[in-house]
């Protein structure tokens, strides 16, 4: 995709950069609105109306029933916080982007992928938060981690000198805007590659350290793109909870998730393929919390995949479900798109089949039914890759990469190629 300065046409450019700027601005119109509106709720005494508490100490309660039990485990966090180890550094998370969007919202890939990286850390002694605007979220994980409010968090920046803070998302003002320095782990290059391209280039330019992507063409997007380093550094999956349970296996069932209008319309072609061929199949939808989305993966014996991604050209649809399907020995059925395509080897671990084409996931369905053992054989190919590949420790050495840990960081940010800097229009970095 041609991009803005590579074009001939300075009315050309100056079009494209007032594409890009203007919902930036809209965006910043909403926060003042909502922030008033906040105010206002609270001087007419409706705060408690509009605000729900999520805090995971067992129970998720509401503010008015569970503010003690938010003081308190504020204070132990602040308390560990305290007592540190400074030859460590500290890692912050976040996505917060406004008090009406805190950052802890629920059924969200990249906080689920939050609460694994700081697990993983926490896992090799490493202190490591996710920072909210005010420290709760929204429950729906098998295991959330430490959350801190973002005033703790600037509190902290004061005292501590050794910190990483990491954020996937560039509209994350309120954390970001704190931070002298940001890891950047992309995760959604559609979102990336267009309207967030004025924040992430001002990133680049004032305060990114170090970059991942969690995929082998946003790594190569960002290499080609800011001319720096990119880690590979893919979606994370809890091994420790992502099992298989071969006593809860049904051979007949086979999964899928809601992924939009299409979803009905292809599912109704893949199952009167199905039944013309003469299978007699339990089409499962999975749906809720992880712990409901674990139980119904482990009992299927195949997952479709109906994901047609978010970008018209190249797809990009999280690999999460059918990377979490090859850890519970489920066989994935995907779209052609991003994502799926790098952690699937079509025919060995699962199968890959072109996008918009529901009649050949479908004859793919039939065809493994119909083949002697061909599903045994793709989900045991699809828990040795998973095994070897895709765990906590496999993901280690990835993680220490992107977060300098292995060596201190350089404490001054390498600027800019020239040629890069020529390039961006003035707009756009200083946005």
């Amino acid at each position: 995709m041609i991009k803005y300065w590579r074009i001939p046409s300075s009315l050309h450019r100056m079009g494209l950069t007032l594409r890009r700027v203007i919902p930036l601005v809209k965006g910043d119109l909403r926060d003042v609105v909502i922030d008033i509106s906040r105010f206002s709720s609270r001087l007419l005494g409706l705060h408690s109306l509009f605000k729900q508490v999520a805090y995971d100490a067992g129970v998720i309660t509401r503010e008015d029933a569970g503010a003690a039990a938010i003081v308190q485990f504020q204070a132990q966090l602040r308390q560990e916080i305290t007592t540190h180890d400074s030859s460590k550094p500290t890692i912050f998370v976040s996505a917060c982007m406004s008090q009406a969007e805190g950052g802890g919202w629920k059924f969200n890939g990249g906080i689920k992928e939050f609460n694994c990286l700081v697990k993983l850390l926490r896992q090799h002694g490493y202190e490591a938060y996710i920072v909210t605007y005010d420290g709760t979220y929204e429950p729906w994980l098998l295991d959330h981690q430490p959350h801190i409010a973002l005033d703790e968090f600037r509190r902290v920046l004061k005292t501590h000198q050794n910190v990483r803070c990491v954020t996937s998302w560039a509209e994350a003002k309120p954390f970001l805007q704190v931070c002298d320095r940001v890891y950047y782990w992309n995760m959604d290059l559609c979102f990336s590659e267009d309207e967030h391209f004025p924040l992430l280039a001002s990133l680049y330019r004032d305060k990114i350290q170090n970059t991942a992507g969690i995929s082998r063409t946003i790594q190569a997007w960002h290499m080609a793109y800011f001319n720096r380093p990119c880690t590979l550094l893919p979606n994370l999956v809890d091994d420790s909870l992502w099992t298989p349970d071969e006593t809860r296996r049904q051979p007949d069932r086979v999964g899928y998730m809601d992924e939009g209008p299409h979803t009905d319309r292809y599912l109704a072609i893949i199952r009167d393929i199905a039944i013309s061929q003469g299978l007699e199949l339990e089409f499962m939808q999975l749906k809720g919390s992880e712990a409901k989305i674990l139980e119904g993966m482990r009992s299927c014996s195949v997952f479709l995949t109906l994901n047609l991604g978010k970008h018209e050209l190249w797809g990009e649809g999280g690999p999460l479900p059918p990377l979490e399907a090859m850890a519970t020995g489920c066989v994935p059925i995907t779209f052609d798109i991003l994502g799926p395509r790098e952690i699937i080897q079509s025919g060995f671990n699962g199968i890959i089949v072109p996008r918009y084409r529901p009649d050949l996931m479908a004859k793919a369905l039939v065809r493994l039914y119909k083949t002697m053992d061909e599903i045994e054989r793709l989900r045991q190919n699809a828990l040795a890759l998973f095994n070897a590949c895709h765990t906590f420790d496999a993901r280690w050495e990835a993680v220490k990469a992107f977060l300098e840990l292995g060596e201190p960081a350089a404490m001054v940010l390498e600027p800019l190629s020239q040629e890069l800097t020529d390039k961006t229009p003035t707009a756009l970095v200083s946005s």
